[in-house]
């Protein structure tokens, strides 16, 4: 037997060990990837938002000054709220210790990159508009208030309606929602109100109509 021919099932062989190691190399690298489903499974940690991300996931230090009994409102009078000077951590303002009920149409809503659920509030009364958001559930902690009430109006919106995806979609369901006053320091994002008004985190929602639900 020429040398060559003893030269290909040894090649081969090295060929197939190179092989499964890159696989195993890719492999680790994956698992230890921060990103993805993998970091969907981590503990809560800054990854889930920045400097205000406790009070989005009603888990900051000043949240047992917020009034868990709703009052209802609408887009209008919170439209009207004077904003603060200055955005903290610290729940400065008695739109912020309170939570608000409102009835509204879901104009459109997405899937931030945080995980977080957008929803795009309309008023028919006044046309304006006004956003409130459902925090990724891997951002909640055992130190979120009402955390069942938050994951189950978060699971009303997924459960029921078109699957969300990152591109603003068309909803027009019309929902009795509810949800912590938050003041967001941008005011430019798609569906802000000026003074930067939202309910974050809505912490309960009924779909009226809309979403396969029966008017």
């Amino acid at each position: 037997m020429h040398d060559a021919q003893l030269r290909r099932p040894l090649l081969a062989v090295v060929a197939l060990i190179m092989l499964a190691a890159t696989a195993s190399v890719v492999a680790a690298h994956a698992a230890s990837s921060p990103s993805g489903a993998h970091r969907a499974r981590r503990a809560p940690g800054p990854w889930c938002g920045g400097v205000l991300w406790r009070q989005m996931t009603f888990s900051d230090a000043d949240r047992r000054k917020v009034s868990v009994a709703p009052v209802a409102t609408t887009i209008g009078d919170i439209a009207a709220l004077s904003r603060p000077r200055r955005v903290t951590t610290s729940r400065s303002t008695n739109f912020q210790r309170r939570i608000w009920r409102l009835h509204a149409v879901i104009d459109r809503y997405r899937i931030a990159s945080n995980g977080e659920v957008v929803l795009s509030l309309f008023s028919i009364n006044t046309g304006q508009y006004m956003n409130a958001y459902m925090p990724n559930p891997s951002c909640l902690s055992n130190r979120t208030r009402k955390r069942r009430d938050i994951l189950a109006a978060r699971q009303g919106v997924v459960g029921h309606c078109a699957a969300v995806t990152p591109a603003w979609q068309l909803l027009g369901a019309t929902v009795e929602i509810e949800g912590v006053g938050f003041w967001n320091p941008a005011t430019n994002t798609r569906g802000a109100l000026r003074n930067g008004a939202e309910l974050r985190p809505a912490t309960n929602l009924s779909i009226d109509a809309g979403c396969g639900m029966p008017r």
